[in-house]
């Protein structure tokens, strides 16, 4: 509330005077235009004047009082008392209107300066009234009386002030003493007991003596229960309760437990009150009591319990690989039996052991108490054994055998492959018997085959070194290798000889023809005669160990100006091509005329002797392994030979192969040294006996 709208209260003697501002702005104010423009300062500056008329009103009224807020105040004081009652409070009031005058004053001084036509007009008014007493005044009785009345509340308010610097200088005196002691006090009184929020072995013993917390320790041997679990002893199945031992079963007790609660206690320490109580912290102690009961009633407990009687044990089994197991393709290990076959003496020390160490809970079969099987499914040699044995059978090989296919797969590896203690075991010759049969049943090499002649005449024919020959060592040797990694592949099989074409009938469309009876060649090229001679092979009547051999061959080599020697001969040709050993085909520069019955009487040492000119053409036709077909009809298709046309004998002497010091017509450089005898059949070996009989020519 400001200082222009509080209420002054004076009063003389035991009147009660009461001052109390009252702002009213009458009909008389309103004519002055300086107090309309400025309202609220007018009625500031003539609170004073307002007041004291107010007062001089209620002096002669001598009853009432009554007091007018200003409009413009948010509470307004409205206040009615009796003088009697308010006679210290009029005193007050009485200083408070004293200081509003001033109050008053100054305002007015400030009204002044704002505006001196009101000024001036206020003034004037101030004269006209000057001849009455000032009603702002106070008289000077009342103001001796509120000086005084200052004075005593300066002491009164001095005197309350030293009092309480007293009281709370007495008061940190008092606790300076009262806090140590204090905090000595409750710490010996923890030197007894156990902080609060402080458990042993879960009881609750906060703000208890070791006394009072030793009987609630020995009590819980009364709930106390061993829980033995392990496997089941019919079943084996694991983590099934097999028993439990109670207190009453072995006359269970603890030991001291009374000194081992003071031990706990005594660790405490008791100046650490204070911080254990605003860290609000817990203690939780764990007491590990002695304990005794008799063993003999823990034996005879154990011994009725049905997994600890002989008769209910299942004795161990080791893990073993089993047979071969057709649903499966292989073999597989068969798990070890789970024992529920317990040692007693471990039994007893492991719930023995339990016991002291006050635990609630035991596993026989964590605690290794079953006796168990040695050898296990996750044995590493089983497991190694198995795995390699199953890699075996899982071997598959496809085979191209001469055109035919083979398969190699689990059927027939299944009997291949044992099992005993050391592993398992692949039958090697096993392996090296099925190499030999497919060999025996598609190789060609040495079999009959039919063959159509050029006359289309067909005949049956040995092939004593062409076709297709398989090399049993080489292929046994590999095939084992692949069994062993486990390999699926399709492949060919090693061969020692190889014809031109698979099948049977190996020959295919290129070969050489060579018509013995009728002493005449062709060369045939995709089945067509390509290119055709007359030729003079081996004496028949007079050497017939000479006769050139019929049979399907395989050309061995070819090569160029090589020398022929036999036992009484030495012949140089320009194109040596042997088909059989030492039986081949070459120029015979020395004869003039082939063809006809020449080599019944007059033919060579056994070779196909050709003119110069058809074995240049030959020679470029044939390469290694080229078929040679050579045969003799045992009836001849055409009939008897015409023999008018042949040389005289003379002649044919004359043209046969010129022995040891003899030159042959018309010769060519270069020498071989029996290439045929030391040459083998394309890829391996074959009988060779024109090397033994007639080493060509």
């Amino acid at each position: 509330m400001s200082k222009s709208r509080k209420t002054e209260k004076a009063e003389s003697g035991n009147t009660n005077m009461e001052f109390v501002e009252k702002q009213q702005v009458s009909g008389r104010n309103k004519e002055d235009s300086g107090l309309k423009q400025n309202e609220t300062e007018n009625r500031k500056k003539s609170s004073g004047t307002k007041q004291e008329e107010s007062g001089n009103r209620k002096k002669s009224s001598g009853t009432k009082q009554e007091e007018s807020g200003n409009g413009k105040e948010s509470s307004g004081i409205n206040q009615k008392e009796s003088g009697s009652r308010k006679e210290s409070s009029g005193t007050k009031q009485e200083e408070s209107g004293s200081r509003k005058e001033s109050s008053g004053t100054k305002q007015e001084e400030n009204g002044n300066s704002k505006e001196e036509p009101e000024k001036k007009q206020v003034g004037s008014r101030k004269k006209k009234k000057s001849s009455e007493p000032e009603q702002g005044s106070k008289p000077a009785n009342v103001q001796n009386t509120i000086e005084s009345e200052e004075k005593q509340a300066k002491k009164r308010q001095g005197g309350s002030s030293g009092r309480a610097k007293r009281i709370v200088l007495a008061l940190v005196i008092i606790l300076i003493i009262a806090l140590p002691a204090g905090y000595i006090g409750v710490a010996i009184y923890y030197r007894t007991h156990f902080f609060p929020k402080s458990t042993i072995n879960g009881i609750d013993c906060g703000n208890m003596t070791a006394g009072e917390v030793a009987p609630l320790v020995d009590a819980q041997i009364n709930t106390y229960c061993l829980q033995v679990w392990g496997r089941h002893h019919a079943t084996g199945e694991s983590r099934t309760l097999v028993g439990e031992v109670l207190p009453e079963d072995i006359s269970l007790s603890y030991i001291d437990s009374l000194g081992g609660v003071e031990d706990i206690l005594e660790a405490q320490n008791e100046w650490s009150w204070l911080r254990g109580w605003l860290e609000r912290c817990a203690y939780g102690y764990s007491l590990v009591q002695g304990v005794m009961f008799e063993e003999d009633k823990l034996k005879e407990t154990v011994s009725d319990w049905a997994v600890c009687r002989k008769e209910n044990m299942i004795e161990p089994r080791n893990a073993y690989i089993s047979d071969f197991e057709e649903e499966i393709g292989g073999y597989r290990i068969i798990p070890e039996t789970l024992s529920t076959t317990l040692d007693l003496d471990r039994v007893l020390e492991t719930i023995t052991n339990a016991i002291y160490t006050n635990q609630s809970a035991v596993d026989l079969e964590q605690s290794l108490c079953y006796l168990e099987a040695e050898v296990r499914q996750t044995d590493a040699k089983l497991t190694e054994y198995v795995n390699s044995a199953n890699t075996w059978l899982g071997t598959e090989v496809t085979y191209d055998w001469n055109g035919n296919e083979v398969v190699l797969d689990l059927d027939i590896l299944k009997e291949w492959v044992v099992m005993d203690s050391d592993g398992p075991v692949l039958d090697e010759e096993a392996v090296r018997d099925f190499v030999k049969k497919q060999a025996r049943k598609y190789n060609t090499i040495g079999k009959n085959k039919k063959f159509l002649t050029a006359l289309g005449i067909e005949l049956t024919l040995n092939s004593p070194n062409y076709g297709w020959k398989t090399d049993i060592d080489t292929e046994t040797q590999e095939l084992t290798e692949l069994i062993y990694e486990g390999r699926k592949t399709e492949r060919e099989p090693a061969y020692s000889v190889m014809a031109r074409e698979k099948g049977n009938n190996d020959i295919g469309g290129d070969y050489i023809e060579a018509d013995l009876t009728h002493q005449h060649l062709y060369v045939y090229q995709n089945g067509q005669i390509a290119f055709e001679t007359d030729f003079v092979s081996g004496k028949m009547n007079i050497e017939p160990s000479c006769a050139t051999p019929p049979g399907i061959f395989g050309l061995t080599y070819k090569t160029r100006n090589a020398t022929l020697r036999g036992a009484d001969y030495e012949s140089f040709v320009n194109y040596w091509m042997p088909f059989f050993g030492n039986y081949g085909m070459h120029d015979a520069t020395w004869r003039r005329d082939f063809g006809g019955t020449i080599f019944q009487d007059h033919g060579s040492h056994g070779c196909i002797n050709l003119p110069l000119s058809a074995a240049a053409v030959i020679y470029e036709y044939v390469s290694t392994g080229f078929p040679v077909i050579c045969y003799y009809y045992e009836v001849d298709p055409l009939g008897p030979p015409d023999e008018t046309q042949m040389p005289s004998e003379e002649e044919l002497l004359m043209q046969e192969e010129p022995g040891l010091g003899q030159e042959a017509q018309n010769p060519v450089g270069g020498t071989a040294s029996e290439p045929g005898a030391e040459q083998n059949p394309v890829g391996g070996t074959a009988p060779d006996p024109g090397a033994e009989q007639n080493p060509g020519g």
